[in-house]
């Protein structure tokens, strides 16, 4: 038997209607069946995602399905990173799916090169499959490996860990796995930590991902509690990137990347903004001040929030009367 190359993990929960596409497509990539296998992680779904999955299974041995009780997107994740075999890892989301065929060629490319990270490209698409949107790309490809540190100052930060193959070895040598504490943007801080320290790290301007806008996800869940939740674990993500920077810095002697601390604030200004339009500034505010990132520094070019518009902004979420007043306002209109 060949050594397995790539291990899929693919997080399920409430997924029906979409898991059986987004399995064919992995199937669908052109590499050696012995190469390559799938870990379904079943994070305690409470629709028919896991007897859907089952069914699968019967005719295609390389996947694997694990159930567990609902533990959230990252504990998903690490529970199928320590049953993975492969020599890389790809995140697949399991209500999107891959472009056809693309991914060989990226593994081949990884292995080749024995890189930690290879970065790729992907299009954003509606419910029926169509473009809605070009995939965010770095500024240019990276064809020859560069280190994570090298990469971050020339690159924007990628804070979407279906994005790129990941080498297990590097992973366990770093030790680091998701953090199960945070359930909304757990991405930013795992490549915050994992990506400055690689030492080869490539990026191939290649669609190989299909990412589904979905209006009834987790995401986009309109439910005010939900709202300020999800806004308050953007704040949890954003301190755990900020105690990635501290820890980098001490660690090397080197400055941080800006394109990590402006991931950071990247997290800090859409929970101030956010929490603006939907009445929970107080909470957010409180937050952010306890993990003590404010005030924050304003956003430069590497996360495009520049011009007066922001700067104006900036000035006025800086000053939390100011703001209070605004949100009030805001939601007055709002009725």
């Amino acid at each position: 038997m060949k050594d397995i190359l790539l291990s899929y993990i693919v997080p399920v929960y409430n997924t029906e209607a979409y898991v059986i596409k987004c399995l064919d497509t992995i199937i669908d990539q052109g590499i050696n069946p012995d190469e390559y296998e799938v870990i379904v992680v079943d994070d305690g779904s409470p629709d028919n995602s896991r007897a859907i999955i089952q069914e699968y299974i019967q005719t295609h041995q390389q996947v694997r399905l694990i159930s567990q009780p609902n533990g959230g997107l990252s504990a998903a994740r690490n529970t199928g990173i320590d049953n993975s075999h492969g020599r890389y890892l790809h995140f697949v989301d399991s209500d999107d799916y891959l472009v056809p065929g693309m991914m060989n060629s990226l593994l081949q490319h990884a292995v080749n090169q024995n890189l930690d990270i290879l970065f790729f490209n992907y299009q954003g698409v509606d419910m029926q499959g169509n473009p809605i949107a070009a995939g965010k790309v770095v500024d240019f490809p990276s064809t020859q490996p560069m280190t994570g540190y090298d990469f971050l100052k020339t690159h924007s930060m990628i804070p979407y860990a279906w994005r790129f193959l990941l080498s297990r070895d590097y992973l366990d040598k770093v030790g680091y796995r998701f953090d199960t504490s945070i359930r909304i943007c757990e991405d930013g801080p795992f490549m915050a930590r994992i990506l400055p320290n690689a030492e080869s790290v490539v990026y191939e301007d290649s669609i190989a991902y299909c990412y589904v806008n979905r209006g009834d996800s987790f995401m986009h869940n309109p439910n005010p509690e939900h709202l300020r939740r999800r806004l308050l674990s953007q704040v949890d993500a954003a301190a755990s990137i900020n105690e990635a920077i501290t820890q980098f810095e001490s660690s090397t002697g080197l400055p941080s990347p800006k394109s990590v601390a402006g991931m950071r604030n990247v997290y800090l200004y859409f929970s101030m903004t956010k929490a603006l339009t939907c009445g929970c500034v107080d909470d957010v505010l409180q937050h952010i001040k306890q993990a003590g990132l404010y005030p924050f520094t304003c956003v430069g070019p590497e996360a495009n929030y520049t011009g007066k518009k922001w700067a104006i902004i900036h000035f006025l979420m800086m000053r939390p009367c100011i703001w209070k007043f605004l949100s009030k306002i805001y939601c007055m209109v709002k009725k």
